[in-house]
C-alpha cells in the first residue's frame, strides 16, 4: 500500500478533492486519518435521499471509506460547539475551514471479493444511478416497494461513466442489470413490474 499525507487548505470541496485524487493516481484510496474543521459541511442520512447540510463551525470526528474506479464510499461524521456529534454519507458541498490533514492509503489493481453465508439470498439486480436524477430516484423506489434486494452503484465522475458505458453502450440513466444480463433503464424496469416479472 502506498501512502499519501495531503493538507487541504480553506475553502476546499473534500469530496471533489478526494475524487480528483483518485483520477490523479488512479489507485483505490482509503481513508485512515482525517483532522481538520469545516466551515460547511453536506452528508446524506440513510434511507433518505434529501442531503443535510449545516454552515457553522464543525471539528471532524472521523472521516472514513474509499474512492474507487467503479464506485465510492465516504462517511463523515462531525461535531459542533455543544458537543453534539453527526453525520453521514460525505457529499460534495463540504467546505474546509482552515486546515485538514488526511492521511490516504493507496492500492492499484484492487479488486473486491464478496464473501457470504450459504443462508444469503445475494443480490440479482445492479442498477447503476446518477445524483438527483429523478428516472434513478425512481427505478429505486421502484426496486424497494417490490423488496427487491440490489446493489447500487452511484457514477459520480468520467471514469465510472466510461466503464459503464462500455458495458452498455447507452448514455442514460439509471442502467439496470439483472443476473449480469443489462435490461434497460426506468421504462424497461417499470414494463416488467406491470407484467409482473419483477
Amino acid at each position: 500500500m502506498e501512502h499519501y499525507f495531503y493538507n487541504f487548505s480553506q475553502g476546499v470541496d473534500i469530496y471533489n478533492s478526494l475524487i480528483e485524487l483518485h483520477r490523479r493516481h488512479n489507485h483505490t484510496f482509503f481513508l485512515i486519518s482525517a483532522v481538520g474543521d469545516l466551515s460547511r459541511v453536506s452528508f446524506k442520512c440513510p434511507l433518505n435521499d434529501k442531503p443535510v447540510i449545516f454552515e457553522k463551525k464543525l471539528e471532524i470526528i472521523t472521516l472514513s471509506g474509499y474512492v474507487g474506479s467503479s464506485e465510492s464510499h465516504l462517511h463523515i461524521s462531525v461535531s459542533d460547539e455543544n458537543c453534539s456529534v453527526f453525520g453521514g454519507h460525505l457529499l460534495s458541498g463540504t467546505i474546509v475551514l482552515k486546515s485538514l490533514d488526511v492521511l490516504i492509503g493507496g492500492i492499484s489493481d484492487l479488486g473486491k471479493t464478496s464473501i457470504s453465508s450459504s443462508k444469503y439470498n445475494p443480490a440479482r439486480v445492479d442498477i447503476y444511478v446518477l445524483p438527483d436524477c429523478p428516472w434513478s430516484k425512481r427505478a429505486l423506489k421502484l426496486l424497494d416497494s417490490s423488496n427487491i434486494k440490489y446493489n447500487s452503484y452511484v457514477i459520480t465522475n468520467d471514469e465510472q461513466y466510461k466503464n459503464i458505458n462500455n458495458k452498455t453502450s447507452i448514455s442514460t440513466f439509471p442502467q439496470i442489470f439483472i443476473d449480469n444480463k443489462f435490461i434497460g433503464g426506468y421504462s424497461e424496469l417499470s414494463n416488467m413490474s406491470l407484467r409482473g416479472d419483477l
